[in-house]
């Protein structure tokens, strides 16, 4: 068994090209962090499906964080010589441009490989990143010089989840948010990115879990949602006043992808069992939630789950899945092994989890319509690392290897 929620998280989850989306960078030119600009899995449309043409490749010992991109600056997080670092390269060559030490490594266990799990998260000129033993760190983006790092664990009581820590941090304006688990922790965390001071906590929720906070627009309302086994809820980004809130999905299960915000204020979570589709509803100041469906055929996995026109694109095991999102229903599945996704215009980029291929699929209501099909990384490797897109390269990795191709037209 690899870690329940590889990844973020890891490696997970978020939502679709959608109104509710945050505010951020021009997707061609970014992906800041977990599943890029808007958190959602979803890159800038080509006009044709793409063709790819290796660019650079690299050795690396371990770990699932995702590629964050900005600029010229590839960051993830690797594992090496018994410590778990942050490292920035050169987009365009790999050239290492600089490794920071965040701790020693994560040890492996239950079927888990050692190393990090959270991706990194760019922002201006900065690169906050989260270890698996829960450190929180700042540093400077151009020479990787650490501003500030707290430890989540001994000065806010948070637990270590059992696979690590793997939520990757938000940045909202002038704080970094990032959440914490268990009985005696503080919940949600925000600090002053600047300094690293805490600037408030909200203990809406105490199940320890992996997923990411997302920031979205729902009733009209900016606001942080964020989803644990125990709790889902929305929350203001300036005091971590809860907005609404609602059971989770299961207070006795872990809580692996981020929340999913569909059009229509509705929010789309779940665990390795189940997932949840809520409606949340505001009626003047007031907002409100519940449950519209629950399913076990859909199920969080790694990578975002993607959203296009009423229609659901996500892993589900080695099934990848389209569900039709007001009901739950499954329309088509194909059998293709285990893998994750980017959703990339009228396209499906899939990278497979142990097969090392990389297949464009066109989106379709009806069937599976593969369009290419090509290896890029060595297969019979664990990857559960999604790919990242900006300045026309794709990223992508496994716990062995790193590589980028240039996104071409046919």
């Amino acid at each position: 068994m690899r870690r329940p929620f590889l990844i973020c998280t890891l490696t997970l989850a978020a939502a679709a090209l959608v109104s509710t989306s945050a505010q951020t960078p021009d997707r061609a030119a970014a992906w800041p962090g977990l599943w890029g600009p808007s958190r959602s899995g979803e890159a800038a449309a080509p006009a044709a499906a793409p063709a790819l043409k290796e660019l650079w490749r690299v050795p690396v010992a371990g770990g699932y964080s995702e590629v964050a991109v900005t600029g010229d600056a590839a960051v993830t997080m690797e594992l090496r010589n018994g410590d778990d670092v942050v490292v920035k390269r050169d987009a365009a060559t790999g050239r290492e441009r600089w490794a920071v030490r965040v701790a020693p490594t994560y040890k492996g266990h239950d079927g888990s490989d050692d190393g990090p799990i959270a991706t990194p998260a760019i922002d201006g000129a900065d690169v906050f990143a989260v270890g698996p033993h829960g450190q929180l760190v700042a540093l400077d983006l151009a020479t990787g010089r650490e501003r500030w790092r707290h430890d989540l664990v001994r000065e806010f009581g948070a637990e270590v989840p059992d696979w690590g820590f793997g939520s990757s941090p938000l940045v909202t304006g002038n704080l970094v948010v990032i959440p914490s688990g268990g009985a005696k922790s503080r919940g949600l965390l925000a600090f002053d990115r600047a300094g690293g001071k805490l600037v408030w906590s909200a203990p809406h929720s105490t199940t320890r879990g992996y997923s990411s906070p997302v920031l979205a627009t729902i009733g009209g309302v900016r606001q942080i949602v964020g989803v644990a086994g125990d709790r889902v809820y929305g929350v203001a980004p300036a005091d971590g006043r809860v907005l609404w809130s609602l059971a989770g999905p299961d207070p006795k299960d872990v809580v692996s992808n981020s929340p999913i915000v569909l059009p229509g204020d509705r929010v789309l979570y779940g665990t390795w069992n189940h997932s949840v589709l809520a409606k949340v509803t505001r009626t003047g100041e007031a907002f409100s939630a519940a449950e519209v469906w629950r399913s076990t055929r859909l199920r969080a996995y790694n990578g975002p789950t993607l959203h296009r026109d009423g229609l659901l694109y996500a892993f589900t095991g080695p099934q990848l899945l389209c569900v039709d999102a007001a009901t739950g229903t499954v329309k088509w599945q194909e059998r293709m092994g285990a893998g994750t996704l980017m959703g990339l215009g009228a396209y499906l980029v899939v990278l497979g989890q142990t097969s090392g291929e990389l297949r464009i699929v066109r989106v379709s209501p009806d069937r599976y319509d593969e369009v290419s099909r090509m290896s890029v990384l060595k297969p019979e490797v664990m990857s559960v690392t999604g790919p990242s897109l900006a300045g026309g390269r794709l990223f992508i990795r496994n716990i062995r290897e790193l590589a980028a191709f240039e996104l071409a037209r046919q």
